[in-house]
């Protein structure tokens, strides 16, 4: 089964980020996989030591996700896919266009996502790219096999589980609680460096997004606390609508 994984490479989620002119500052900045992306790779993985195939890992961005493939390919990963652009996009419906283009000649039989990155956490991706291949999807998923082309997925709605199931291809879009991914071994991080990496010139076009503007949120005000005693509620029912107020 060849198997596709789309990842995306994000600010550590310990990073300050810096707003400069042109947007996120990135000097400095600490890149990592998007842990549910890195839990996508780690199901492919699954999958591929169950049943045989190659997993494929792919990144669209500037010459720095070339790190985030190799890591890839250090968990295990058979190959790599760099769809370069001078900028990371935005607009989901871009990214999901130039991974279309990207998968559609290429005979994959499942693309696996992170249900979302944790940079943007839009949760667009998947579907996205699971209407431009015309394929069947299903995301938040938490419980993934494959077995003899079928895909069974469950996956969280309200307080029960809804259980999927769909023929191969397909895309599915994976949520980080499905499983703690492995780390690179030592012998993995060596064999990483021999492995291939693809490296496809793309040109994405407008979407329907702009982005505005980009500001850090303003910190949070100091807490209050009240002592328990007669009158508290009365209190609080002040500071409460005074605040509605403001």
């Amino acid at each position: 089964m060849k198997i596709a994984v789309c990842i995306k490479q994000t600010p550590d989620t310990e990073a300050r980020i810096r707003i400069g002119p042109e947007g996120i500052d990135e000097a400095g900045l600490t890149w990592i996989i998007s842990p549910h992306d890195e839990s996508a790779v780690e199901q492919a993985l699954q999958l591929k030591e169950r049943q045989g195939g190659h997993v494929t890992a792919i990144a669209l961005g500037p010459g720095r996700v070339e790190s985030a493939i190799r890591e890839a390919l250090a968990m295990g990963a058979d190959s790599g896919l760099h769809l370069a652009c001078d900028v990371m996009p935005h607009d989901a419906v871009v990214i999901a266009r130039a991974l279309a283009e990207a998968i559609s000649p290429r005979a994959f039989d499942l693309v696996l996502t992170g249900e979302q990155s944790i940079d943007q956490a839009g949760s667009q991706v998947p579907q996205r790219l699971a209407v431009a291949l015309r394929w069947p999807c299903v995301t938040a998923v938490e419980s993934l096999q494959v077995v003899d082309g079928i895909v069974r997925a469950r996956r969280p709605v309200e307080q029960e589980e809804e259980a999927v199931q769909f023929a191969v291809p397909g895309v599915v879009g994976i949520n980080r609680r499905i499983g703690e991914p492995r780390y690179p071994s030592f012998r993995g991080i060596m064999q990483a460096r021999r492995k291939t990496i693809e490296v496809v010139r793309v040109q994405l076009g407008a979407g329907p997004e702009m982005v505005q503007r980009l500001q850090i949120p303003a910190p949070k005000a100091a807490g209050q606390v009240q002592e328990f005693g007669s009158g508290i509620e009365r209190e609080v029912a002040n500071l409460l609508a005074g605040k509605a107020a403001a």
